[in-house]
């Protein structure tokens, strides 16, 4: 009986084994990265939002004065900025900051 037990006991282990190999033969992907919104820019899935301060900060690092905040909406928010003689319509990313579209309105 000791015979037996252990032949089963070798058979079930070899059936185990066989059927684990394909499993292991694959690979484990996983993906992090970022997600574009409906315009192909590119934008972080989770979005810690940049204040009122930092927004102008990061424009006026871009060569923009006169910076004055219009609407916010949807993680973005219009900006009026003067560059050079020209005063602009921004639209800017409230998580990164970046210029999203610029449109030039008049002479300053």
């Amino acid at each position: 009986m000791k015979a037996t037990t252990l032949i089963r006991a070798a058979v079930l282990g070899l059936a185990l084994g066989a059927s684990a190999l394909p499993v292991q033969a694959q690979s484990m992907q996983f993906q992090f990265g970022f997600g574009t919104d409906g315009f192909g820019f590119r934008r972080p899935l989770i979005c810690i939002e940049l204040t009122d301060r930092q927004i102008r900060t990061a424009v006026r690092q871009q060569g923009y004065t006169n910076i004055f905040l219009n609407v916010r909406n949807d993680r973005r928010i219009q900006v009026r900025a003067t560059r050079g003689n020209w005063v602009y319509l921004l639209r800017v990313s409230t998580c990164t900051g970046a210029i999203l579209n610029r449109e030039r309105l008049r002479r300053s």
